[in-house]
C-alpha cells in the first residue's frame, strides 16, 4: 500500500506542476504515476520493477498519442514570434555572400545573418532586420 501512496503523491505533484508551468509534458508523467498508483493499489503491480515499467509505458503512451492533439486543442503556440527585432539597424562585420550566411553586430553582439533575397552584403554595410529565422537574422540592405 505504501507504493500506491508514493505513486499517487508523485502523480498529483506532477499534474499540479504541469498546471503551474503549462508544459503539457509533466501532465503525462503525472497521469502515468496515477495509473501506476491505481494498478498498484489494486494489487496488479506487486513489485517495483513492474511499477516502473507501467509508469514508463503509461507516460510514454500519453506523450506520444495525446500531447500534440491537446496542444492543438488548447491553442498553444508551437513557434514563438520575435517581432521586436524587425526594423532594427545592424552593421555587417563579415560579408554576407549570395545565398549564404555572414555575421552582423546587433546590440553589441555578433549574430549570424543572411539576406532575405539572397543578395550580397559587404562588410561595414548597414542593414535592417526583416525577421529572425531560429538564431539567424534575416536582413535587408539599408
Amino acid at each position: 500500500m505504501d507504493a500506491a501512496i508514493f505513486w499517487g503523491a508523485a502523480g498529483l505533484i506532477l499534474v499540479i506542476a504541469d498546471v503551474v508551468f503549462g508544459s503539457f509534458f509533466m501532465l503525462f508523467l503525472g497521469a502515468g504515476a496515477l495509473v501506476t498508483a491505481a494498478l498498484t493499489w489494486g494489487g496488479l503491480l506487486p513489485d517495483s520493477i513492474h511499477q516502473w515499467l507501467c509508469f514508463a509505458a503509461a507516460s510514454a503512451a500519453g506523450v506520444l498519442f495525446l500531447r500534440k492533439p491537446l496542444l492543438r486543442r488548447f491553442g498553444a503556440q508551437s513557434t514563438p514570434r520575435y517581432d521586436e527585432h524587425t526594423g532594427q539597424r545592424v552593421l555587417v562585420c563579415e560579408t554576407i555572400p549570395a545565398g549564404g550566411t555572414g555575421r552582423v553586430i546587433y546590440r553589441g553582439a555578433e549574430w549570424p545573418a543572411r539576406t532575405y533575397d539572397g543578395s550580397v552584403l559587404n562588410q561595414d554595410a548597414h542593414a535592417l532586420i526583416q525577421s529572425l529565422d531560429g538564431i539567424v537574422l534575416v536582413v535587408k540592405a539599408e
